[in-house]
């Protein structure tokens, strides 16, 4: 059978690639869009019996992708979808006996390689698009290398891909790298990032209407992040078309919709269209005659969140490359025109390429598979990456997987994880329907699962009785969405029905394959031995499917302190707010399945807030019985401020988090009565009898001690005060026993009795004066001790007072008659001699009546 179309630019290296894969059995081919490789590379290698009496597997990284460019190649051949052309994903399969070339979805081949682990019948594997380095294709290219090396010699292996660094990859792979070139026009690049404050989709209708002002023909290509911003675009669009000459059609293009709303989107046809997709028509998918493509520059990408523990589907800046492919689709058929919604500063601040998928989401689903094999992925030895993930991602991978009894202390497969990847989900949604099946809820645990696994099936809060848990009912988001999917499936997804319900038919469409596909596993499974389920009622089933979850997330467990709030904290002191939609009431523990980032309003404070969904009520008692190796008693005493008293709490602790505390009046220890001494050292609590005198002692001793350093005596510093205080307050639990406490007698017999009496001799309170007054002394450790006194009371002083054995001269206060300063020396000599005769005179004069001498 011959190819159909040889003009396409990769004929031009098809002789190349038959020789070099004869030679070597490898081979990297770039070429650009346009270039035909997708859909010709297949036939080329049949044509020519590269793969002998094998099957051709060609890997996708989108279904989509796999079912439009297999119907494509189908078309070419003249063969019916499903005869010597066949394609396979998740949800839908169409080969046969006679399939020779058969499209698959990288996940799909992974599975097939688990249960056919030499790839009998398969002579060769085409790994496509390889340049989006998701982590299912870094896996096949390492795992059919590690083949080629081993047990299978013969299997041929290509990497293609429109934008890839061919040099350093075909250097991996020890291969010759070809390049074939493209069939394209020019494309004119513009910018209209209009108002940055306004929603993407309203960009998008402004230069949608710029475009069609320049009255050029041609489709129209309109590249958004996700389906929920494609839903806007519609909507935008609908006015403008109506407004148009001619008008247009606008067709949804992304890969939860039905087959023939896809088909309608990429089919020929005379009238104009608006194509609205994300960054599946990026490559692979043939779009004919397309004018001009709009970019919003943005694209939902999965990244792993390690402030959040999760894999997350986030929006963000494509990179250059992915602008180049994009602006490329408007340069197929005739000169075109792109125009990107950012501004052009932005334009060489994007990254040059997508970082891999591999350096962005949790390694744990790829290290079990790797498990599987019997390799341990963190070692080069045992498993070659093209770009090797940093070991602490390796680490947190193992740590999930060990806590979910899929790998044992030394990081061999249990048979938990046997079976856990003969699951095709996610190790933590393998896990929950591992037990759902051993517990007897494997039925409605599958739909549980698959509300999970798959996009949320709601696209606005569910219709208000699904959003009340009746009394016989369960308090989770995930009964509550199971209740309306059910109805939902008796309409067989009508769309009106659906969206009476607050659901979207799509996604409801998507969930009933994925319950299917579990439900297809379980039944290859033994029927549970045990299982805890013995009645049809509801509330039951959801009871134990709740603890299933539970074993799955346990690292999403969330307690909300109080039930008139929101805000509920995880392990790890993270906050998160239960979403207000969620039905789980007043529960106090719960199970936050999905996390999100959302921008609050100036109203809520700002920033960023972690929104907690798809929440599920459990008991705390749970926690321990499925997690007994992580959950500790615990006991912690606390300062009560309104009792002024210790108290302790108790219960059992689960990571950071409390659960079921208990609270009582702590009994009398050292323990407890450390929290009296912190509160008196740091002057929350002032003990009643340190008084003026107090301080005075404090000072006096301290000056004494920098005086007499030969002495050793305390400084009553930080640390002496310390251990005083913790004996004065001894074992007391309670501030009332201890606040009357004589802390002077405390602080004075930290030095002996003879210490006691040199401090009183060496820094006396009071000096008495000739006139039978007693100065006072005021010490102050640094500076010198200081006294004040009428110049009347010093007639008869002749030197300057002097403390510490004569060692230390007082600074005085010479006081007016006033009681203010006239003088301040420790010089009194000086003063008599020198400042007296004047300031006699003056002071003569102001206060007769007084003594001058």
């Amino acid at each position: 059978m011959q190819p159909q179309d040889r003009s396409l630019p990769i004929y031009e290296v098809a002789d190349k690639v038959v020789a070099e894969l004869g030679n070597v059995g490898r081979l990297v081919l770039s070429a650009p869009t346009g270039s035909g490789k997708t859909t010709q590379v297949p036939q080329i290698l049949l044509d020519a019996g590269c793969a002998g009496d094998g099957q051709i597997l060609v890997l996708q990284p989108r279904r989509l992708a796999t079912r439009l460019v297999a119907l494509r190649v189908a078309q070419e051949l003249g063969t019916q979808l499903g005869q010597i052309v066949g394609y396979q994903t998740r949800h839908e399969s169409r080969q046969g006996p006679d399939t020779k070339i058969l499209f698959l979805t990288e996940g799909l081949f992974l599975r097939r390689l688990l249960s056919n682990p030499q790839l009998s019948g398969i002579g060769a594997v085409v790994i496509d698009e390889f340049h989006e380095r998701t982590i299912a294709a870094d896996l096949s290219l390492g795992l059919c290398r590690h083949l080629q090396a081993t047990g299978r010699p013969d299997l041929l292996l290509v990497v293609m891909s429109a934008t890839l660094d061919t040099e350093a990859l075909s250097q991996w792979l020890d291969c010759a790298a070809l390049h074939a070139q493209g069939r394209s026009f020019p494309v004119d690049i513009d910018y209209a990032p209009g108002r940055p404050e306004a929603p993407v989709w309203v960009r998008a209708e402004h230069a949608l209407r710029r475009w069609l002002q320049t009255g050029k023909s041609g489709h129209i290509l309109v590249f958004m992040p996700g389906s929920f911003e494609i839903r806007r675009c519609l909507e935008a669009f609908a006015s403008t078309a109506k407004q148009s000459e001619g008008g247009f059609d606008v067709f949804p293009l992304y890969g939860g919709l039905p087959p023939d709303q896809q088909d309608l989107a990429v089919a020929p046809g005379e009238r104009r269209k608006v194509i609205v997709s994300t960054n599946v028509a990026e490559t692979s998918i043939t779009i004919d005659d397309i004018g001009c493509v709009i970019d919003s520059g943005l694209a939902r990408v999965a990244r792993y969140d390690p402030t959040r523990g999760v894999n997350a589907l986030l929006i963000q800046n494509i990179s250059l490359a992915s602008a180049q492919q994009r602006a490329g689709r408007a340069g197929r058929t005739a000169r075109g025109t792109c125009l990107r919604l950012w501004p052009e500063s932005e334009a060489h601040a994007r990254p040059p390429h997508d970082a891999p998928e591999i350096e962005r989401v949790d390694l744990a689903e790829a290290m079990l598979l790797l498990a599987a094999f019997g390799i341990d992925p963190s070692q080069q030895a045992s498993f070659r990456w093209l770009d090797p993930p940093p070991v602490e991602r390796f680490d947190r991978a193992r740590e999930l997987l060990r806590q979910l009894g899929a790998l044992d202390a030394e990081d061999v497969l249990t048979p938990i994880g046997q079976e856990m990847v003969d699951i095709p989900a996610h190790p933590r949604l393998a896990r929950m329907l591992s037990l759902a099946h051993e517990r007897g809820v494997g039925e409605r645990g599958c739909v549980w699962a698959a509300l999970v696994a798959e996009r949320d099936i709601c696209q606005r809060p569910l219709a208000s009785r699904y959003r009340t848990i009746p009394d016989s009912g369960w308090p989770s988001d995930l009964a509550a969405r199971a209740a309306a999917w059910d109805q939902a499936r008796r309409s067989r997804f009508d769309s009106r029905r659906c969206d009476t319900l607050g659901l979207n038919a799509g996604a409801c469409r998507e969930v009933n394959r994925t319950v299917d596909q579990f439900r297809r596993w379980m039944k290859n499974l033994a029927p549970p031995s045990d299982p805890q389920n013995n009645s049809s009622d509801g509330h039951d089933e959801d009871q134990i499917l709740a603890r299933c979850l539970l074993a799955a997330f346990l690292d999403h467990v969330a307690l909300r302190r109080s039930p008139d709030t929101r805000l509920c904290e995880m392990d790890g002191r993270r906050r998160v707010t239960l979403d207000r939609d969620s039905v789980v009431g007043d529960s106090q523990t719960l199970i936050a399945v999905q996390l999100r980032e959302v921008e609050a309003s100036r109203a809520e404070g700002g920033g960023v807030h972690t929104i907690a969904s798809l929440a599920t009520a459990i008991e705390s008692g749970w926690i321990a019985e499925e997690a007994q190796a992580v959950v500790s008693s615990s006991s912690q005493l606390v300062w009560d401020v309104e009792e002024k008293a210790v108290f302790e709490i108790q219960g059992q602790r689960f990571g950071a988090l409390l659960l079921d505390e208990h609270r009582r009046r702590a009994a009398n220890s050292v323990q407890a009565a450390q929290l009296i001494v912190d509160r008196l050292l740091n002057g929350q609590l002032r003990f009643d009898r340190w008084d003026d005198a107090v301080d005075a002692w404090l000072a006096r001793a301290r000056c004494v001690a920098e005086w007499f350093p030969e002495r050793s005596l305390s400084t009553y510093d930080e640390d002496d005060l310390a251990i005083i205080i913790a004996e004065t307050v001894g074992e007391a639990s309670r501030w009332g026993a201890v606040r009357q406490a004589p802390i002077l007698d405390h602080l004075r017999h930290a030095l002996s009795w003879e210490d006691q009496q040199f401090v009183e001799e060496m820094a006396p309170e009071r000096i008495r004066l000739p006139t039978g007054h007693g100065m006072r002394i005021v010490y102050t450790p640094g500076q010198p001790p200081r006294g004040r006194a009428k110049i009347q009371d010093l007639y008869d002083v002749s030197e300057t007072p002097r403390v510490a054995g004569g060692r230390i001269r007082l600074l005085l206060e010479i006081l007016a008659p006033n009681f203010r300063p006239a003088q301040v020396t420790d010089d009194l000599p000086g003063f008599w001699k020198r400042t007296y005769p004047e300031l006699k005179k003056e002071l003569k004069r102001r206060y007769p009546k007084h003594e001058w001498r």
